[in-house]
């Protein structure tokens, strides 16, 4: 039950919304049986009723929403879906979502790898970090080298490429962490910071927030107002489809220039750096729109040398599975993390997981 998790706002309403509600049974109770012998005055008692009864349905769904109810969304805009984040999201003192504290030196004798990367590397929609492609490479590297390696979690919803290079260049070397090996995962998404209408996009979807209290501060309600905004916002129904036109434009061109200077930072700072390149989950397939951007990013890192891993082959051949979390979060679901974290583990890592003792 997410009884606990409820604002003292929203039990004082629903208290006074429910107090009323009863009151006024007992008021279309004591009516009735005062106007018994009266058809006219009884058929308005029986309208009353049946106002009464579906008032007090929607409240019983409300109310399942409220204290049963528990689910992401894409862009974490309903009520639930940030609920979830703050029943599920533990952040560790650095403020990542990581069970272990990023401290500046790894444990004594052991290498430590940085994971890098979006909402996709954080986890959103994914309850138990123990199922994150991250956690489960950390679990495999244990059990074949036991307190061997360490991996971090530096992943933060939201972050692009630029953000990519500030916490490589104003966190992890300006403070001088230690790190053996950092791996950035990218989505295709992460280009969107390059381009002017990233701001407005971002304005249009913050526009449509309710301000009236039935949608702003309630639980189903509020979900179904967000689910309906999906058939009148693109950005929300669509899901990144504007950005194949990215990759073929000054984007992408700003986009490698943030790229290069990503990997002359690490380069620079003798620090071993791969690549993952995640696909959109909802429309893997045959007609998988994104294919001529996973090359592109493909060929760029191969062309500086730099090992990548594209995980569009790798989940696509799985896509009738249903990889992401719900049909209304795009972001991958546990069964996803568990085929990355293998193909990882096998086509990226491999040399780390050979290692002699």
């Amino acid at each position: 039950m997410l009884f606990f998790s409820l604002s003292y706002l929203y039990l004082f309403g629903m208290g006074s919304w429910l107090l009323m509600l009863a009151l006024g049974l007992i008021v279309c109770a004591n009516r009735y049986r005062n106007w018994k012998g009266q058809p006219k005055k009884v058929r308005w008692v029986k309208w009353s009723l049946a106002l009464w009864s579906t008032l007090a349905m929607l409240t019983g769904v409300e109310l399942f929403y409220a204290l049963f109810y528990d689910q992401t969304d894409s862009f974490s805009m309903t009520n639930v879906s940030r609920r979830w984040n703050e029943l599920h999201v533990v952040q560790n003192p650095q403020g990542y979502r990581d069970k272990h504290p990023f401290t500046r030196r790894a444990a004594e004798g052991k290498k430590r790898i940085i994971f890098l990367g979006d909402s996709f590397t954080f986890g959103h929609g994914v309850t138990n970090v123990a199922d994150r492609f991250t956690d489960r490479i950390a679990a495999s590297l244990n059990r074949v080298h036991p307190d061997r390696f360490e991996v971090a979690n530096l992943g933060t919803p939201g972050h692009g490429t630029p953000e990519a290079v500030k916490i490589l260049r104003d966190e992890i070397l300006a403070k001088d962490y230690h790190v053996d090996a950092l791996i950035y995962t990218i989505c295709l998404n992460d280009i969107e910071s390059f381009h002017y209408e990233k701001s407005r996009r971002d304005a249009r979807r913050g526009s449509r927030k309710p301000s009236f209290f039935l949608f702003r501060d309630t639980y189903f309600f509020n979900l179904m107002y967000f689910r309906s905004q999906q058939f009148v916002q693109p950005e929300v129904r669509d899901y990144f489809s504007y950005l194949q036109d990215y990759y073929t434009g000054e984007p992408w061109q700003h986009m490698q220039l943030a790229l290069d200077e990503f990997l002359g930072l690490a380069k620079e700072h003798q620090i071993d750096t791969r690549i993952v390149i995640f696909p959109f989950l909802h429309n893997l397939g045959k007609d998988y729109p994104f294919k001529e951007s996973h090359q592109k990013l493909t060929d760029f890192f191969r062309s500086r040398g730099v090992r990548v891993l594209d995980l569009e082959p790798v989940l696509a051949v799985h896509a009738s599975e249903n990889l992401t979390v719900n049909r209304f979060d795009a972001h991958p679901n546990p069964r996803a993390h568990q085929l990355a974290a293998e193909a990882i583990q096998t086509d990226l890592l491999d040399d780390l997981f050979k290692e002699s003792k």
